[in-house]
């Protein structure tokens, strides 16, 4: 639409969104029930694809639709011989597999995917036929199987919830935060790797919770480099306060831990989890266990919640 309008034509934009209304308003709905949402992997890093996660099983919520997550080869948490990424790290959210669906129905939407191909990645989602296709556009498809492969944020469907929907005028924080409880249980043994390191470190309070990325963020956002040489002088602020307190550290760069280590010594303690030497990303690293690094994610997140304070990124 705005491509279609010269720069600040806000009237005719303006004109142009209240005949779109309309024309929903007036549009006839379409029958629904009994079909799924094939949730794909986004691809990037872990909580980017939760995110996508959470905003289609809201539009799973919003359709009347099975959801069926699927991390196949493009997640950075996959491993060789294992299908499907997401249910290594999550408990399964239903009994209906991607094979399951491929055996029982041809009646696919966008057509990019048939019976053959719904285990695909990287199939048209930047350009080509079909790319680019939010959850907006997936609302109100009749086809008994549709795909969600392009990112969509749980901002872009609140707006349009029914006003019965139970998270009908949620703001997005508390909208993301609900839909996570409701949905995502993390594995047996990420539980209990959670449970017990809080068990073992966190008899002692108050802990600061310290959150430092590697540099190469960086490569996204320079003012990150800025951000990360704050934390130290922040955490240092906090002793000043807090003399009692201890430090839980998270990092995925070695040179940040050793760093911080030998600044706050024996009160920092920290998970043992893989990390980085230099710019290189872990996820772009050669491992020979890709599900580690997702699982380490996980606990390192939910360790934190276990922090009385927080800072970082």
């Amino acid at each position: 639409m705005l491509a279609r309008h010269p720069a600040g034509a806000y009237a005719a934009v303006e004109s142009e969104l209240r005949a779109l209304r309309t024309r929903l308003a007036r549009a006839e709905p379409v029958a629904r029930g009994g079909g799924c949402l094939v949730v794909k992997c986004w691809g990037y890093g872990l909580w980017a694809d939760v995110e996508h996660v959470l905003s289609s099983l809201l539009l799973a919520e919003m359709t009347q639709r099975i959801p069926v997550v699927h991390w196949g080869e493009n997640s950075f948490y996959i491993d060789d011989g294992t299908a499907d990424a997401f249910s290594t790290l999550f408990e399964p959210l239903a009994p209906v597999s991607l094979a399951d669906l491929a055996a029982q129905t041809s009646d696919i939407y966008p057509p990019k995917y048939n019976c053959g191909n719904l285990d695909a990645v990287g199939l048209n989602i930047w350009d080509g036929p079909h790319s680019r296709l939010s959850g907006l556009y997936l609302l109100n498809r009749p086809e008994q199987v549709v795909v969600s492969d392009f990112f969509t944020q749980v901002a872009e469907l609140l707006p349009w919830l029914d006003s019965g929907h139970w998270l009908h005028g949620a703001s997005i924080i508390d909208a993301i935060r609900l839909l996570y409880e409701k949905y995502l249980i993390p594995v047996a043994d990420i539980a209990a790797g959670v449970d017990a390191f809080v068990a073992a470190h966190f008899s002692t309070r108050p802990v600061l919770g310290v959150h430092v990325r590697n540099i190469d963020k960086a490569l996204e956002d320079p003012a990150v480099a800025t951000q990360i040489e704050q934390l130290m002088p922040m955490t240092e602020a906090y002793l000043i306060r807090r003399p009692d307190l201890r430090i839980f550290l998270m990092t995925d760069s070695s040179t940040v831990l050793d760093r911080y280590v030998a600044k706050f010594g024996d009160r920092l303690f920290h998970t043992d989890c893989l990390r980085t030497h230099n710019i290189t990303p872990l996820t772009w690293r050669d491992h020979d266990d890709r599900r580690r690094l997702g699982a380490e994610v996980i606990k390192d997140t939910y360790i934190a919640a276990a922090c009385d304070y927080f800072i970082g990124h």
